[in-house]
């Protein structure tokens, strides 16, 4: 009898015990997937123009970034020297990334590191970065897509590239 009711108590409990183990996996997947989003920021994004010879700026909010890229020609293949000014807002985390503007080429994005001794209202980061050759369309326009964390939002800044020095008069920065 005693083999009886624990053979029973058993085809009981292990579909419970299944369905405990099922529910702890899809709400703990859940719980660490959440703490790695940027669900609770404020996600912000601001597009402009960029001639590369006389350097690039957005607003953002209260402050502003000025991002600098060398050779202004931006050959591609080459490294590139990126240089980003931060002023008034307390950026955790930049990085950025070129994608083309008519052809989405998801090249990797690379972290720009934040270096010392600057300004009191402004951060630098510099990195080095490349464009890849486009084989289909030799003048691909390039977006300098520049991501930077704080620790209330997150703002994608659009810098639509311009390396041609002919046009170097002709700043206009888009809202």
């Amino acid at each position: 009898m005693m083999k009886n009711l624990s053979r029973h108590l058993f085809r009981l409990l292990l579909p419970i015990a299944l369905l405990l183990g099922l529910l702890l996996v899809f709400y703990g997947s859940r719980l660490l997937n959440k703490s790695e989003n940027f669900v609770d920021k404020q996600r912000f994004q601001t597009v402009a123009y960029c001639n590369t010879y006389k350097g690039c700026q957005s607003k953002l909010g209260n402050g502003s970034i000025t991002l600098n890229i060398l050779p202004a020609s931006i050959p591609t293949g080459q490294p590139l020297a990126i240089r980003a000014e931060v002023s008034g807002l307390a950026a955790e985390k930049v990085s950025m990334e070129f994608v083309g503007r008519d052809m989405p080429m998801g090249l990797m994005p690379f972290n720009l590191q934040k270096q010392s001794g600057h300004f009191a209202d402004t951060e630098l980061y510099t990195g080095t970065g490349n464009i890849a050759f486009c084989a289909t369309d030799r003048n691909m326009v390039w977006i300098a897509r520049l991501k930077m964390e704080t620790r209330e939002a997150v703002y994608d800044v659009l810098f639509e590239l311009d390396p041609l020095e002919a046009n170097s008069q002709q700043i206009a920065i888009l809202p």
